[in-house]
């Protein structure tokens, strides 16, 4: 049941975000007078397709993206001021950014939400893997340490309070903590003491405060409240706060900016194990699809139930890569397209029609071999 879940979430995601990025070329193209020939979800073969206007909206086989197919994309009728080839470069250039931007855009505001209701506190791992670890220093935000309960005794206090594992202590009574000792010793000099504890579960994102009165005279092999406490945790996690008014009011850009950094430092770290090794797969067994992402789904599905924080936290991760993705110079995605336009914008110079046509024909080629070779991977990672 878990599994089945996981793939309809899985799917409402991706199909949100791929319907999100290409009605946002639709509208530009719309506002800038292009007709738009098609509306699609995935790739060719066509499996369903209704004309509304003048654009068929269809449904593809190859589940791998979406694309708007507009009337002189591919150069042709120059002349006829419905044509996108009839518009300026920078117009065509809005029109091809615009499905990125809004991705950046919806990204944000997610993590904007999830910060907002989560304390302004974020964690990111320190390692890919034990025999990987990362050296990062996030560049918004400020570092500051944890104390992770990683346990919690039956009728304790804590249990009693409803306190969980995996509960990151923010605060106690308003007073912070860098150590696992000094929250232990506050405990103990408020014991018989109802204290206030803020916590943020860092599975589920949770936030929460709970009123919990330790124990004077607690049973033998517990303590005061009942938990134990992860030593390592710092270790091998960054814990990350927004903390002033201008940080918090911008939360969701510089999360967004401080999720790619970790993404860039991790896949670096990656292909630099790959090349020492000589070995894909460090970065084979660190690299997910469509199906890969419904996988991790059906983990975050089965440790949390359907919560939405989490569900919500990965939604905005897909939707800040999708942007970004799409603004690199990468043949056969809008930022190839872009960097034709771009540079015909700055240069006054356009690249032969033909050219261009060929380099993306060669990336969608690759691209859809890329997608099958992933997809294959993901699901033989399921099975082993």
């Amino acid at each position: 049941m878990t599994v089945v879940i996981a793939i309809i979430i899985g799917i409402l995601i991706l199909f949100f975000l791929v319907i999100v990025h290409e009605f946002a070329h639709f509208l530009t193209a719309k506002f800038f007078k292009v007709r738009v020939d098609e509306f699609g979800v995935g790739f060719p073969p066509r499996i369903w397709s209704r004309k509304k206007g003048e654009t068929t909206f269809t449904i593809n086989a190859i589940p791998a993206g979406g694309f708007v197919r507009l009337f002189g994309e591919e150069g042709q009728d120059k002349n006829n001021p419905r044509s996108f080839a009839a518009k300026g470069p920078w117009i065509r250039s809005v029109i091809i950014a615009s499905g990125a931007i809004v991705n950046l855009i919806i990204a944000a505001l997610i993590f904007a939400i999830l910060l907002g209701v989560g304390g302004y506190r974020a964690y990111f791992p320190k390692a890919i893997s034990p025999e990987n670890p990362l050296s990062i220093s996030l560049p918004f935000g400020q570092e500051t340490n944890s104390v992770l309960i990683v346990e919690v005794n039956e009728n304790s206090p804590a249990q009693k309070a409803g306190i969980r594992p995996l509960d990151d202590v923010v605060a106690a009574n308003n007073q912070r903590f860098e150590s696992m000792e000094e929250f232990q010793a506050f405990v103990g000099v408020n014991a018989g003491k109802p204290i206030e504890i803020d916590v943020k579960n860092v599975l589920d994102l949770s936030y929460r405060t709970v009123i919990v009165t330790p124990r004077v005279n607690p049973p033998e092999g517990e303590g005061a409240l009942g938990v134990s406490l992860d030593p390592d945790f710092n270790k091998n996690v960054v814990t990350i706060e927004y903390v002033s008014t201008t940080e918090k009011i911008f939360a969701g850009p510089a999360h967004s900016v401080n999720n790619l950094y970790f993404q860039y430092k991790a896949i670096g770290a990656l292909i630099s194990q790959s090349v020492e090794e000589g070995s894909a797969e460090p970065l084979a067994e660190n690299v997910a699809g469509p199906v890969g992402i419904v996988a991790l789904l059906g983990f975050v599905v089965g440790e949390t139930g359907v919560v939405i924080l989490p569900i919500l936290q990965l939604m905005g991760v897909i939707s800040l890569v999708l942007g970004v993705v799409n603004l690199l110079p990468i043949p056969a995605v809008d930022g190839g397209r872009l960097f034709f336009t771009l540079f015909e914008g700055v240069t006054g110079k356009k690249v032969n029609v033909g050219i261009e046509r060929v380099i993306h024909t060669i990336g969608f080629a690759v691209i859809v071999l890329l997608f099958f070779v992933i997809t294959f991977n993901d699901i033989v990672k399921i099975f082993r």
